[in-house]
């Protein structure tokens, strides 16, 4: 497996983590901790959040050469307000 596959790979993995603390912390709230944690589950979004980042980066340095889009990321916020309402 050449490193941008793998690297792909490990993106999945790290969105899919994102998407589990967060569908837990939707179920428990910010400032629940899972039993046996020393972690809220607002700092293990953190964490997840700070791994994925670290993969786009690895990802970059590989030549995905990903930058933030201010306008995209505004116009998304947007669009979520509008479908919230």
């Amino acid at each position: 497996m050449k490193l941008k596959q793998y690297l792909l790979s490990k993106l999945a993995e790290e969105c899919a983590e994102v998407a589990r603390i967060a569908l837990k912390t939707q179920q428990f709230g910010f400032y629940e901790s899972m039993q046996g944690s020393d972690f809220t589950n607002a700092e293990r979004i953190h964490q997840e959040l700070d791994n994925f980042t670290a993969i786009v980066e690895l990802l970059n340095d590989a030549g995905l050469e990903y930058y933030l889009n201010h306008q995209d990321v505004e116009t998304k916020k947007t669009e979520v307000a509008k479908y919230y309402e």
